[in-house]
């Protein structure tokens, strides 16, 4: 209910609160300011003359007290609290006993405390105390030498009501500021309430969906143009969602921001960049799409292309393409990822054992085992837009790719083939667990390629994939 009548508050009053609220803080702000300035300069000033006061006694009392002379200390200390703002004053020896004081009944115990806590280096001690008094205390010294104290007190009372006057003057124009702003917020924001509410009125129409504006008071000048130019904005904005929307299902994310985020200069060609490939290959298919019809054979293959995308996000991994019942996936383009060939082995690792777990439910239900094979490469590539002008296609290419494909295509049911420098680079930071498979011939290849086959991850890692897998697998069962 408080948020519906909040709803309902008229522009104009909004309006006005704003305005009035800004001068007001801006007032608050310079009159805290001032305030403070005031108070800082008036505390120090008090505390100055205190202390010049008290330097005043301690060189006046400083022959007497050393020629033990009592009777000028009293007549001294009695001449000095007929001075303005002196409440009473105080000399005592170092061994703390008071030789002459006046006005100061009763507090000879305060005198000696305070003393006692003086500062080794002889620095004045102001303390402000609750009855509007300031005392003081200062050493007494002849030729370095320390032979007794005073202690007076001074009245600040009188001395703060400068203070007083400005804050009561800042208080009173203030407050007549404020009643002023008021009154000016209220006809300036009236004066604009109603073209920006029609401004108001057409943002949300876009928001709704209405991208045509059917104002029953249409203006002619710069304000109806903008409502007309938000239309037009809201229109365009539209269909570019739905473009990204629709790419974003044709095209990797990765992919689909990297297009978008170039139109401008969107080009046949490509960067040369240092990648990993992972080819992916369902085995048997084609016995297995046999026996399905062809909604059943789509059905499937949706089914386990949207593991492999899911394996392939948990590892910044781009699903480059499906090839009818393989899927091939690049990591480290286009965006760079410094670990992109140990997220491909990962990304492979969580698929095998992803289907494994996948292959118990199978059987359950009767169905016919599933098994992967994966072929993992890395080297450099060219990666970005290729074709022609008229079909257009974001992919890597290159040696180090077609090597990946023939891995893949190397591989048993069930393994993970990589070559022996990935091996290696891998094997370095002891990451995985592997053994060496066989070497190759590749055509165009002089030397063969030798070849591992990846038992798994290290230990660390196989604990954080166990929970990998239930989420997807959870995430199945809810979607």
């Amino acid at each position: 209910m408080p948020q519906a009548k909040s709803r309902n508050i008229p522009l104009v009053l909004k309006l006005s609160m704003l305005i009035f609220l800004l001068v007001i803080g801006g007032i608050s702000i310079v009159s805290i300011s001032i305030l403070g300035k005031q108070h800082q300069l008036q505390d120090e000033q008090i505390r100055d003359f205190a202390n010049a006061m008290v330097l005043q006694l301690a060189s006046s009392a400083t022959e007497p007290l050393f020629t033990d002379d009592i009777l000028s200390l009293q007549l001294m200390v009695n001449n000095f609290v007929k001075l303005p703002r002196v409440v009473g004053a105080a000399v005592i020896d170092k061994k703390l006993n008071i030789l002459s004081q006046e006005r100061l009944p009763g507090k000879e115990q305060l005198i000696r405390s305070s003393i006692a806590n003086l500062s080794i280096d002889k620095t004045y001690t102001p303390e402000e105390k609750n009855d509007g008094t300031l005392s003081v205390i200062s050493t007494i010294d002849f030729r370095n030498i320390t032979g007794g104290y005073v202690y007076i007190e001074i009245q600040t009372e009188s001395l703060l009501n400068a203070y007083t006057r400005t804050l009561t003057m800042i208080l009173m124009v203030s407050g007549i500021v404020a009643v002023l702003a008021l009154i000016l917020a209220y006809f300036i924001s009236a004066s604009f309430s109603r073209p920006i509410t029609q401004l108001l009125d057409a943002t949300t129409q876009i928001g709704k969906g209405q991208f045509d504006i059917k104002l029953d008071d249409r203006r002619n000048d710069e304000l109806g143009k903008l409502i007309g130019a938000i239309n037009d904005m809201g229109e365009g904005l539209y269909q570019k969602t739905q473009v990204e929307s629709l790419m974003s299902q044709f095209l990797a994310k990765d992919v689909a921001d990297e297009v978008l985020g170039h139109l401008d200069k969107v080009e046949i060609g490509g960067d040369r960049v240092t990648a990993t490939v992972l080819f992916a290959d369902i085995v048997g298919f084609t016995s297995i799409s046999e026996q399905l019809s062809p909604e059943d054979v789509a059905e499937f293959l949706n089914e386990y292309f949207s593991y492999f995308t899911m394996c392939a996000n948990l590892y910044f991994g781009t699903i480059d393409k499906f090839i009818g019942d393989c899927a091939m996936v690049v990591f480290g383009a286009p965006k760079e990822d410094p670990e992109h060939q140990f997220h491909a082995v990962e990304c492979a690792v969580l698929m095998q054992k992803l289907i494994r777990k996948l292959n118990i439910a199978r059987q359950q239900e009767g169905k016919p085992a599933v098994d992967l094979r994966v072929g993992i490469n890395t080297g450099q590539m060219l990666a970005g837009v290729l074709g022609t002008t008229k079909r257009m296609e974001y992919t890597v290419v290159g040696d180090s790719v077609n090597l990946a494909s023939r891995l893949c295509g190397e591989a048993d049911p069930g393994q993970i083939v990589i070559t022996q420098e990935t091996y290696s680079s891998l094997f370095a930071e002891k990451k995985v667990l592997a053994h060496m498979h066989k070497k190759i011939r590749i055509r165009g290849k002089v030397d063969p390629v030798e070849t591992y086959i990846i038992d798994d991850v290290t230990r660390e890692h196989q604990l954080s994939m166990e929970g990998l897998i239930t989420d997807v697998l959870e995430g199945r069962m809810v979607k």
